[in-house]
């Protein structure tokens, strides 16, 4: 983590952590802590955003990207798991599971979510799910 000072001019670590070699941006900060993927180390994680401790690391699921929404995080594995977890800094917490079967590709887009409905791309079809 790097803090700027001297008014933006410079910068300062405050934290390093190669552990965690998040790749495409597949991170999301929840109060005092950040969740995410990596990408050579292939596992789920929570830091602290204050000190750069990793509270868990979880290989149940295969790396994607995450979003926050209501309380809760949807983490979309590159391998078409959709996993709903419950941010807790102590495990990796999912609440549910299920697979996104329709569509051609990688499954490498970012769900977005508006107004209570997350969409999902995967190659050649677009997903909408209620989500209220």
């Amino acid at each position: 983590m790097l803090r700027l000072t001297n008014g933006g001019r410079e910068i300062e670590k405050v934290w390093e952590a190669p552990e965690l070699d998040n790749w495409i941006g597949a991170m999301v900060k929840v109060g005092d802590y950040a969740y995410g993927s990596g990408d050579t180390n292939r596992y789920w994680f929570c830091v602290n955003w204050k000190t750069g401790e990793i509270t868990y690391k979880e290989r149940g699921l295969a790396m994607g990207n995450i979003i926050y929404a209501d309380g809760l995080l949807y983490c979309y594995s590159d391998r078409g798991e959709m996993a709903i977890v419950k941010p807790d800094p102590t495990k990796f917490d999912i609440v549910n599971k299920y697979l996104i079967t329709m569509g051609t590709d990688q499954h490498w887009a970012h769900p977005v979510i508006h107004k209570g409905v997350m969409y999902i791309r995967h190659g050649d079809t677009l997903m909408a799910y209620n989500i209220k």
